[in-house]
């Protein structure tokens, strides 16, 4: 049995509220980044609203023993700014608090072990070891979050698949393959409900723009606008900016760019070298130093990607007076 004990409610809220995504959204995604910082190729995710369960099983490189007691420290993290996409099971471990209990599988060299861990007071988490439920076969973590509220979001395959494809939607686009084949040169498939989730993106009204620095070879990243008939809903607005697949912020602030109708315009940047510009908690990026130093320049240079597009597309603000750019009229 191993306890920790210092004021755990406190301290499991402040990580919440340093995220600015519902609880839901950043468990969920929080546990497929830290699978994919894990070396996975295939995710598995099964909701079982009867016995109100939500799980996540990956094929990653599974952990030792030792890395597993250490994962219940709510105190540390295994994780260092400019290392992956994910904070150190922060997803599992916000899953305390929507959970009477977290089951962890891990499966290494050919040998299961798993635990049972949840918060039974402000100053306690009991965990201890139990026996393996069998999800992992060869190799990767699976853990299942046992939650208190049976009719809440996480066991409903409609929201995680919604999640999913809003938080990892590059991963989930062809369009992005070869940019990310570095690091998922096979892919990455994702299941829910043993149904595979469809890969593609719409091409209607899509434009799409590599992104280049000075002094590199080839493309370093990749913008896709997307313009739409029809207004979007609130959350679709704006760009979102993506590295190794997951979206770190989404809207048209972070860019510094309004266009005259934004109401129907969408879109998506991946630019994977920004995984080293992250916060500790990977859910922003640096501006200062030389990371932040990497972060605006890449910035930079998707303003111009995107102010260019929005010229063609007559949807541009004036850059002094933010109004829509003169049209010269003939005169007699």
């Amino acid at each position: 049995m191993g306890e920790t004990r210092v004021n755990l409610g406190h301290m499991l809220e402040n990580i919440r509220d340093a995220y600015p995504r519902a609880i839901e959204e950043t468990i969920i995604s929080e546990m497929i980044a830290n699978a994919l910082d894990a070396g996975a190729r295939h995710i598995r995710l099964l909701t079982d609203m009867s016995a109100a369960t939500l799980s996540v099983i990956d094929d990653g490189r599974g952990m030792s023993r030792a890395s597993l007691r250490r994962f219940h420290d709510l105190a540390s993290t295994t994780k260092s700014r400019g290392e992956g996409i994910g904070f150190a099971g922060v997803g599992i471990k916000l899953g305390l608090l929507v959970s009477e209990e977290v089951r962890t599988e891990t499966r290494k060299r050919g040998k299961a072990i798993a635990t049972r861990w949840r918060l039974a007071t402000t100053h306690r988490a009991p965990w201890s070891w139990t026996e393996p439920q069998g999800f992992v076969q060869d190799h990767g973590t699976a853990v299942t979050l046992h939650l208190t509220d049976p009719l809440g979001p996480l066991v409903d395959a409609s929201f995680v698949e919604a999640c999913l494809r809003r938080e990892f939607s590059t991963l989930l686009n062809p369009l992005f393959d070869e940019l990310l084949s570095r690091w998922y040169p096979e892919g990455i498939r994702f299941t829910l409900n043993g149904e595979t989730i469809p890969r593609g993106g719409n091409g209607t009204g899509q434009a799409s723009k590599r992104l280049r620095l000075k002094g590199q070879r080839g493309y370093s990243g990749l913008v896709i606008l997307t313009r739409s008939e029809t207004p979007l809903p609130e959350g679709d607005r704006g760009i979102a900016i993506s590295t190794r697949g997951k979206v770190i912020t989404r809207g048209w602030d972070w860019l510094g760019i309004t266009p005259t109708e934004p109401e129907y315009l969408e879109g998506i940047v991946e630019v994977p070298a920004l995984a080293q510009s992250l916060t500790l908690n990977k859910a922003d990026f640096l501006r200062s130093g030389v990371s932040g130093k990497a972060y605006l320049a890449y910035r930079n240079s998707i303003q111009e990607a995107v102010n260019e597009q929005l010229e063609e597309w007559g949807m541009a603000r004036n850059r002094r007076t933010g109004s829509r750019p003169s049209v010269t009229r003939p005169s007699e």
